[in-house]
């Protein structure tokens, strides 16, 4: 008896947690709309949204961020989701999503993959950003050293600082530099968090080519992070029939398959 009454003590505080919690768009791309009463109306960055009562509408090639607190919801399918079940029946999947962001991560920066490696895989504790690594503001921008200094970021821990280099190494660069730039510009929002936007960039970067298995295995990943398990699903399918993962990379791909299969 004692025990049930702690039980539904525990999960009514929990529902009233839940209710309470104000979330807050912090990206929306496309057509993405909260439920109000029997219509719908546009959500926009800033909007405040009920994590306990909120319902939202996306459309095809759409997505949205809502963070709160330590909380931080990616959607990037389109249907129609109820925040309160995301939330509820999100499970921790930190482990896996960080195991393949440092997997996909060592074609960014090899070296920095090295340095977390001898630091026991402790983000953020490798190196200062350092006054010989910044590129001084000209009017043309050297794409290389750009890059190198979005790594010194990543290897510091400031993930969003790399995002902001390696985004204006994108905006210079061409052809196989613009794809490797704008990859690492996808992983560097993963590992910030904003698994939207990566999403966004991941989807568009060409399916094959020296970025195809690593552009498929974090894209399923975050995909599976943000209610999107049938794009997670086809992504790793496309990348299996073109023969794409090689060594541990298939067991890798497999395990993110069964995932998006259930």
């Amino acid at each position: 008896m004692k025990r049930s009454l702690a039980f539904a003590l525990f999960a009514l505080t929990a529902t009233l947690v839940l209710s309470a919690q104000v979330l807050t768009v912090s990206w929306a791309d496309g057509k993405v709309e909260l439920q109000r009463g029997a219509s719908w109306a546009a959500l926009n960055i800033g909007d405040k949204v009920d994590a306990g009562t909120a319902v939202l509408r996306l459309g095809a090639s759409s997505s949205v961020e809502l963070s709160g607190g330590q909380r931080r919801i990616s959607i990037t399918s389109a249907g129609q989701f109820t925040l309160a079940t995301i939330l509820k029946q999100a499970t921790d999947s930190a482990k896996p999503r960080t195991a393949v962001i440092d997997k996909v991560g060592k074609l960014v920066d090899p070296k920095g993959a090295e340095q977390q490696a001898m630091v026991g895989g402790v983000r953020g504790a490798a190196v200062e950003p350092t006054t010989e690594s910044v590129t001084w503001m000209t009017d043309t921008i050297d794409v290389p050293a750009t890059m190198e200094e979005g790594r010194v970021f990543a290897r510091s821990g400031d993930f969003a600082g790399a995002a902001s280099k390696f985004a204006e190494a994108a905006g210079a660069a061409e052809g196989a530099d613009l794809d490797a730039a704008r990859y690492a510009l996808a992983w560097a929002l993963a590992n910030d968090g904003s698994f939207a936007r990566a999403v966004k960039i991941l989807r568009e970067l060409p399916a094959t080519g020296p970025w195809g298995a690593p552009r498929a295995l974090l894209l399923a990943r975050l995909d599976l992070d943000s209610s999107a398990k049938p794009e997670a699903k086809a992504v790793l399918l496309a990348a299996k029939a073109a023969k794409l993962f090689v060594g541990d990379d298939v067991a890798l791909a497999e395990a993110l398959l069964a995932e998006a299969s259930n």
